[in-house]
Order: structure tokens, then C-alpha cells, then sequence
């Protein structure tokens, strides 16, 4: 099994900087970091000059520089940075009636996703396709503990709270991956709860969205179908959905596209069979603190089939 290092995951996910911004609201607060790095560098350059002058000069006390400097000057700044961020806050996370709604349920520990929530259009796990140039708003819950949702090139982040929904409107701006992360302490695997988001062109995104709903396709090699009846019969329609496989599954992500999906345990593992095979036979091993049990009483046949078949759902 071959865990993903730190170049292999910007290669996977592209980048996680909010030096980079790819989005409304993240050029917004980019733009703004850059005018407080300048302001801020000339007055440091200031208050220098000030300290080597008054080392310098006996300066009586109440002096007008130290009013200005001291007080005037504090405030001025303080106001003037509180309405510019105030302002590009409201600007950046303003609501559109337009915008598609995606529903986003953080877990211990992964990330549940369901597209058109009212008509339920579709259900995945780990990942978040949006289209570009287009108003999204995020309804953001938690199941279990404090989350918070943070993909730092496109926006800023939003804490999700159990028992309440936030929600957080996006306008991702350019084609492209993007790697997310869970920004608050959740548990033992916090570091390991990732996630993709992949931005589209808004064609391709409706096409996206148009050709992945409906069930997953028919298995036709013997061993995949093997595959598909281990999935059966241990059980494991419990927690998961395939879509017209195994329907109704709501603890578990959905892994009607599994196969599709750059990665594994929402970031951490690249998707492959063989990871897929460690991850049923010790999923402890792979990510503690995970809540699915691992199926390590599989024979070595049972275990290729069914990480077979799961990486065969694209």
C-alpha cells in the first residue's frame, strides 16, 4: 500500500494555498492579505524611523508624533481594516438564488455529498465537483463533532456544527483540483480527513452531473461478479450504497463511482485495488479512529474479488 506523500497529494489534488486563489471569495481576501502586507510594511518602516528618532533626540513627552503615532494612527487603521474585511466577507459569502445547492455532512472521518439535496440528483463521498463561474452554496452539517470545511484556493472556511446548518456561497473561478481539509480538531484522524475538489467547465459539469446519476453499471467478467456477491452477502449494504446493487446504506459513503475517485479514506491513499483490499482487510491500520470494522476474516480469492469489483464503480 502506498500512502500519499506530501507531492504526491498536490499532485492529485493540485494546491491548497490561499496564496493561490482560484475563487470569488478567495481572490477577495488574497487581494485584501496583499494591501495589509504593504500597509503594514510601510508603518513597521515608520515606527522604525520614529524609535531611531527618538533615540536619537530628547523629545518632550505629548510630543505630536506620539499622538499620532500612538493613538491616531491605531485607529484609523483598526477602522479602516474591520470595514474592508467586513465588507469582502459579506461580498465573498453572498447569497444567490440562483446558485446550485450541495449538501455536505462532515463524519469521523470523511465527507458525506449530496447534489440537489431537495431531488437528491446524487450522492458521493471524499469528493466535490463544481462548476466554474457559477454561484454553489454549501450547506454544511456535522453528524457527530465540530468540522470545518476549508478549501483555502477557492474560499474561506466554515465551521459545521451538529444539530444546525451553515451555509457558505462560492463562486470557484478557474478549471482545475483542489485539495480541501477538515481546519478543526475532530479526533484521532483529523490530519487524515481530506478531501478533492474538482472545478469544471460549466458544460462539462452538467454533463458531469447528467451521465454519473442512475445505477452503477452491470458487471460482466466472472470475477467481478464474485465481487459483487462477497459485497452482498457480508453485509456491507448496511452501511454503503451501489446504487441498484445495494440501495438504502446511509452510515458508510456512497461507492456507486468508488473506482473514479483519486483517493481513498478522504485523502490519504491513493485508489487502486490493492489499497482497496487493505483498507476491508485493516481499516484500523490504514486510519485509526475509522468507524467501519475491518473484514479481515475474507479469504485471500474473497478479498481480490471485492476490491476488484469496488475499483471496477466508475
Amino acid at each position: 500500500m502506498e500512502p500519499l506523500a506530501d507531492t504526491s497529494t498536490l499532485d492529485m489534488y493540485g494546491s491548497q494555498s490561499a496564496l493561490r486563489p482560484s475563487g470569488f471569495g478567495a481572490s477577495m481576501t488574497y487581494d485584501l492579505t496583499l494591501v495589509m502586507t504593504v500597509f503594514f510594511g510601510v508603518v513597521f518602516v515608520f515606527v522604525m524611523a520614529l524609535l531611531v528618532f527618538a533615540w536619537r533626540r530628547e523629545t518632550p513627552a505629548g510630543h505630536w508624533w506620539v499622538w499620532s503615532g500612538g493613538i491616531i494612527l491605531p485607529v484609523v487603521t483598526i477602522v479602516t481594516l474591520m470595514t474592508a474585511s467586513t465588507a469582502i466577507l459579506v461580498a465573498s459569502t453572498r447569497s444567490d438564488d440562483q446558485a446550485l445547492v450541495i449538501d455536505v455532512t462532515g463524519y469521523q472521518f470523511w465527507w458525506d455529498v449530496v447534489y440537489d439535496p431537495d431531488g437528491i440528483a446524487l450522492r458521493d463521498a471524499n469528493e466535490l465537483v463544481l462548476p466554474a463561474d457559477r454561484a454553489v452554496t454549501l450547506r454544511l452539517k456535522s453528524n457527530d463533532v465540530i468540522h470545518s470545511f476549508w478549501v483555502p484556493s477557492i474560499a474561506g472556511k466554515m465551521d459545521m456544527i451538529p444539530g444546525r446548518i451553515n451555509t457558505l456561497t462560492i463562486r470557484p473561478q478557474e478549471p482545475g483540483r483542489y485539495r480541501g481539509q477538515c481546519a478543526e480538531f475532530c479526533g484521532l484522524s483529523h490530519p487524515r480527513m481530506a478531501f478533492e475538489v474538482v472545478v469544471l467547465e460549466p458544460e462539462a459539469f452538467d454533463a458531469w452531473l447528467l451521465t454519473t446519476q442512475g445505477e452503477a453499471r452491470d458487471m460482466a467478467r466472472p470475477e467481478l461478479l464474485d465481487g459483487k456477491q462477497v459485497f452482498i452477502d457480508e453485509g456491507c449494504s448496511a452501511c454503503h450504497e451501489i446504487r441498484g446493487v445495494a440501495e438504502g446504506g446511509r452510515l458508510g459513503p456512497d461507492l456507486t463511482r468508488v473506482g473514479a475517485r483519486a483517493s481513498l479514506g478522504a485523502g490519504m491513499w491513493r485508489m487502486n485495488q490493492g489499497n482497496l483490499a487493505g483498507w476491508i482487510a485493516d481499516v484500523g491500520d490504514m486510519k485509526p479512529g475509522a468507524q467501519m470494522p475491518s473484514y479481515n476474516h475474507l479469504s485471500g480469492p474473497e478479498l481480490r474479488a471485492v476490491s476488484a469489483y469496488l475499483a471496477s464503480l466508475k
